[in-house]
């Protein structure tokens, strides 16, 4: 069967057996060199088709499962210290990306990122979903710039695109165990093999615990950035029906706990309006609230492949579930003054069918038919203590012979539910105009049908109720082409070079978290890029350039006060170029280098919320700004990423070393560039000793050895504080201990 691994996207070696997925190594094309000497093929479905890298004209990052290993990855939270010019924001327990400057300074249920994320070829809307372990994972890519046609589902930045391991047709498996300074304790599992001569199946899994925390909350007494537990299952089987069909089902599960996100405190040189002092350390908070997070969710798949003769039918059915709950106190202070409580629920249905021809001929194409249903609600309690009741008061439009009236209030209580139908049919073709130069069109329409229900009430002393918001079956819809043009060319066997014209659309949507404000709109980005890939020295030497250049309209912004909206008006331009080499410098040594430059600023936007601190250093209440020739949030200039894996080989087993270093010039969090990340270094290292069997793997690492403290994400509560949460980690040490079978 063809297209047994399509989802794969591992490499060509995927296609041979003999030997369980994860230890498989992956073969180039033939050469007149022994493969040993030369660099491993990487494989990609950025084409929704296996296809090598260096072949696909589009700039696309992918790291393997022993890259991330090196790299001391073990979340997709950690991924930018492997991808350069990919951000990873932790909201609340939502991982939201950044590619290139695209994407979104806030995450919820129903708040879906310009940068779409695919695990095993199905999309995931909620944010909360994307934060995971990365256990069993046979490969992670990204693909930059809008993916208009093929994933078309609001890929205005790109994709990140997860592959996780297969079930194959020899039984195998691996296992575990680790554990570092903070008392975690970490156990991983992956089991594969088959069930008859036409059923194969997989089963992986992850448990952690932390026995302490990375700060402390040193008003309570209690850790903060402390998983108490983190919990993951996947489970496939796949089926030959004939010699022509197979099916596959996957299930999956998570589940994690603990004070992980949200612990905020006030950033260095700001002020309070409730005056606490901070402590010295970054991971340390110092508050009446304990923020926590909890997660639930998981979601089952069905793929049917089919040949067809010449041709291939794929059709994928999804249905995805979860809860994320945190709570947090945006006040950062000892005095009872504001805290959240706060509960997203999503649910999502995608059906995705498409015919394809085959790889032979001068014309490839392949077309289909999208259906995506998501209903996403967020139901969320904000708590106005007396400090915050004492100083502060909401102003209510009252009888119109008297004017506003000021109340003093306890609570506001918020229920937000949206629900998307979306319908997009699409395809794409590549003719083969010489034996080296190839042309590409694709084309697809969208269709977004979106319906909101909202209410917001506040709670006066003595128990009565204001009705600030109440919207009932508010709809809107929106339906936008976008296409994809490019051209591509091999200058030699190893070299080839590609431009392109791309325009990707992300949808628009309700505030859900605050329902009295209005809806934004689409966001439209274009994209002119081109790039060249090649292979030297014998496939020693990988080296890949690209150069881009945005033009992005009706950008979708977040504007702060006490709580977030997203507001649209906003154009900018940016362009810059990135940089991937990989080197094979003897038979023991390889080398890893990527680096990003970009521009990224507003060209006009006028109307953005800005602040002034006062002077004691905390927020005014805001004021409108202009914006225009401001860079935008989370874009840094200049980031890279430094690897080297040297190998010892001895008759007691090998000995491998790794170092990396990723860099990041540091950003900006807002439109007014007011709070800024410096720049940082994260330097990890490791060493490993692997037995002459290949049997088990013993490992020593160190991360952050710098000791680094980064803001994963940072805001302006207005009239109360700038805050940050640090839920990128501190320098830890540790060791595991792998068992291969």
């Amino acid at each position: 069967m063809k297209h047994r691994y399509l989802t794969a996207g591992v490499g060509l070696a995927a296609l041979a057996v003999a030997q369980p997925l994860w230890a498989q190594q992956v073969s180039g094309p033939a050469s007149a060199e022994p493969q040993s000497r030369g660099l491993e093929d990487i494989i990609v479905t950025a084409q929704k088709r296996s296809e090598s890298m260096q072949k696909v004209p589009i700039a696309i990052a992918a790291v393997t499962p022993q890259q991330l290993i090196n790299s001391g990855i073990q979340s997709t939270q950690g991924l930018a210290a492997a991808l350069p010019g990919l951000q990873l924001l932790n909201i609340g327990g939502n991982v939201t990306p950044y590619v290139r400057g695209v994407g979104s300074g806030f995450a919820a249920a129903g708040l879906e990122s310009p940068v779409a994320t695919y695990v095993d070829g199905v999309y995931y809307a909620n944010p909360a979903d994307v934060n995971m372990d990365l256990f069993d994972i046979e490969q992670v890519s990204v693909i930059k710039g809008p993916q208009g046609t093929l994933f078309g589902r609001n890929a205005t930045g790109g994709v990140l695109q997860i592959t996780t391991q297969e079930p194959s047709e020899t039984f195998g498996g691996r296992a575990r165990i680790g554990f570092d300074q903070y008392e975690t304790l970490r156990a991983d599992g992956f089991v594969a093999g088959p069930l008859s001569d036409t059923v194969r199946a997989s089963l992986a899994g992850t448990f952690s615990h932390q026995g302490q925390g990375w700060g402390r909350n040193v008003f309570t007494g209690n850790d903060a950035y402390k998983a108490d537990h983190i919990l993951g299952v996947r489970g496939k089987v796949e089926a030959d029906l004939s010699d022509t069909t197979v099916i596959r089902l996957s299930a999956d599960y998570s589940d994690r706990h603990g004070p992980m996100a949200m612990n905020f405190r006030a950033l260095p040189g700001t002020g309070i309006a409730f005056p606490t002092p901070q402590p010295a350390r970054p991971w340390d908070t110092k508050s009446y609230v304990d923020a926590q997070n909890d997660y639930g969710g998981g979601g089952v798949s069905v793929t049917l492949d089919q040949e067809l003769g010449d041709l291939n039918l794929t059709m994928i059915s999804a249905y995805r579930k979860s809860r994320n709950f945190f709570r947090l106190s945006p006040s950062v202070t000892t005095t009872p003054v504001l805290d959240i409580n706060s509960t997203d629920h999503s649910e999502q249905v995608t059906q995705e069918i498409q015919l394809a021809s085959s790889d032979s001929g001068r014309l490839t194409w392949q077309t289909g038919f999208y259906y995506f249903y998501n209903k996403a609600n967020r139901q969320q309690e904000l708590f106005f203590r007396p400090g915050f009741a004492a100083n502060l008061g909401l102003q209510i439009a009252g009888d119109p012979a008297v004017g506003p009236a000021i109340f003093p209030f306890e609570r506001e209580n918020v229920d937000g539910t949206q629900r998307v139908d979306s319908a997009a049919a699409y395809g794409q073709a590549t003719y083969r105009i010489t034996e080296s130069t190839r042309f590409t069109a694709g084309f697809r329409y969208t269709w977004q049908w979106t319906k909101f229900h909202g209410s917001a009430v506040f709670t006066l002393p003595g128990g009565g109720k204001v009705t600030v918001a109440d919207v009932a079956g508010e709809k809107s819809s929106f339906r936008k082409p976008t296409w994809r043009l490019a051209l591509d060319h091999d200058f030699t066997p190893s070299v080839t070079g590609f431009i392109s014209y791309n325009r990707g659309v992300k949808s628009g949507g309700y505030n859900i978290s605050t329902p009295s404000n209005p809806a934004y709109l689409p966001e439209q980005l274009d994209s002119y890029e081109g790039g060249v890939k090649s292979e030297l020295f014998e496939r020693r030497v990988r080296l890949n350039l690209s150069g881009f250049y945005y033009n992005y309209k009706n950008i979708q912004v977040p504007a702060f006060s006490t709580v977030l909206i997203i507001v649209n008006g906003a154009s900018a331009e940016l362009y810059g170029l990135d940089a991937e080499l990989t080197a094979k410098a003897g038979d023991n040594l390889t080398l890893n280098a990527s680096t990003n430059l970009l521009h990224a600023k507003f060209k006009s936007f006028p109307g953005a919320t800005f602040t002034t601190p006062l002077p004691n250093g905390q927020p005014n209440s805001g004021f409108p700004g202009d914006a225009s020739g401001n860079r935008i949030p989370y874009s840094p200039k200049f980031t890279y990423s430094l690897g080297a894996t040297y190998t010892i080989p001895s008759s007691i087993g090998d000995f491998a070393v790794n170092v990396t270093d990723s860099y990041n010039s540091g950003f900006v969090a807002e439109a007014d560039n007011r709070l800024r990340q410096n720049s940082y270094h994260f330097l990890n290292a490791s060493v490993a000793w692997t037995t002459p069997s290949k049997a088990i793997t013993a490992r020593l690492y160190i991360n952050n050895i710098l000791n680094k403290a980064v803001v994963s994400q940072f805001s302006t509560v207005a009239g109360i504080s700038y805050i940050g949460d640090y839920t990128n980690p501190p320098r830890i040490v540790g060791g595991s201990l792998e068992w291969n079978f």
